[in-house]
């Protein structure tokens, strides 16, 4: 397990070296929230899929923004970007399990988004996981992951 701020910081670290620099990170993140326990490795996939599906896509200056909030007993977070979007077929395949890459250039084969999602509903014990939104070409995408902070509050008394 990891806390928000060590697993976040570093992926985007990594990124701006291999990309020198290109993309732009920015974070809004609830203080009270930094140390809330979620599996390691889960946002490195889906900042990637930001990456590699995304933005380097498109044409034009590259962004991803974190967000870290809560809503009621919720911590949500969110990872966004400015790419080229995602169609709703997609989406349904990526969140059902059952997206495989379809195009062969890439190295993807959509089995990290599939390993991201298994691990969130084996760690939460829930089925709603994940959001993922995109309304439509060109107009980005969020990823929402969402965590209680009631249970883990109670896991540490």
């Amino acid at each position: 397990m990891t806390g928000v701020q060590t697993c976040a910081l570093p992926i985007f670290y990594i990124l701006n070296v291999r990309f020198s620099g290109e993309i732009h990170y920015e974070k809004k993140v609830d203080p009270s929230l930094l140390g809330i326990e979620m599996p390691s490795m889960i946002l490195q996939p889906i900042v990637e899929n930001c990456v590699n599906h995304g933005i380097r896509e498109m044409a034009g200056e590259g962004r991803i923004w974190l967000s870290v909030y809560q809503i009621d007993d919720t911590a949500c977070i969110s990872i966004r970007d400015n790419g080229v979007g995602i169609r709703q077929e997609m989406i349904e395949k990526m969140i059902g399990g059952s997206y495989k890459e379809e195009n062969l250039k890439t190295d993807s084969n959509g089995i990290g988004m599939d390993n991201v999602i298994a691990r969130l509903k084996l760690f939460t014990e829930s089925e709603e996981v994940m959001s993922i939104i995109s309304d439509g070409a060109d107009k980005g995408t969020e990823f929402i992951l969402y965590l209680s902070v009631k249970e883990r509050e109670e896991d540490d008394v």
